[in-house]
């Protein structure tokens, strides 16, 4: 029975010796995927029938109309408009602020995808989150008529054109 300094044989079990590296572990075993274990998160306590949002998110590129110091763009489904809402956003930090914290959504889930700034993130909603009434219909119940809304609009859209272009 020969024995190499540093090599096992197939089938040694044997402890490394002092100043033997240990046991070699392949990339694959490091690199598997681990089941979560933390708990999910708790359920909303929120009325009303429960609708899934699966929200994408990709960087910002040239074709992309996004104010200075937005980096990604966050995509999902807008059921009540039946179309896609895109949103600019500075960081992902921003993005969850706005759809947690403002919009009332649980986080159900999230996961880098390839890329930077590629997120992909589930939420918890509620139908009633997205028939909220526009801005422009706000306006309107607070006595401004519909010109009124389309000029006050016009006039903040020109204003905020003319800040970038300073």
């Amino acid at each position: 029975m020969s024995e190499r300094r540093g090599r096992q044989r197939p089938g040694d079990e044997r402890d490394p010796r002092p100043g033997e590296p240990g046991p070699f572990e392949t990339p694959e075993a490091v690199l598997e995927l681990q089941p979560e274990t933390s708990p999910a998160p708790a359920r909303s306590h929120r009325p009303g029938r429960v609708h899934l949002v699966v929200v994408v998110t990709r960087p910002v590129t040239a074709q992309v109309e996004a104010p200075p110091g937005a980096v990604l763009v966050a995509r999902f489904w807008h059921p009540s408009l039946r179309r896609w809402s895109e949103t600019p956003f500075e960081s992902l930090e921003h993005a969850l602020h706005l759809f947690v914290d403002e919009s009332g959504w649980v986080l159900r889930q999230q996961q880098a995808l390839d890329g930077p700034h590629a997120f992909e993130l589930i939420f918890e909603a509620r139908r009633e989150d997205f028939s909220r009434p526009s801005t422009e219909a706000m306006l309107q119940d607070v006595g401004l008529s519909a010109e009124d809304v389309a000029d006050l609009i016009e006039r903040i859209e020109r204003e905020n054109g003319s800040d970038e272009q300073k």
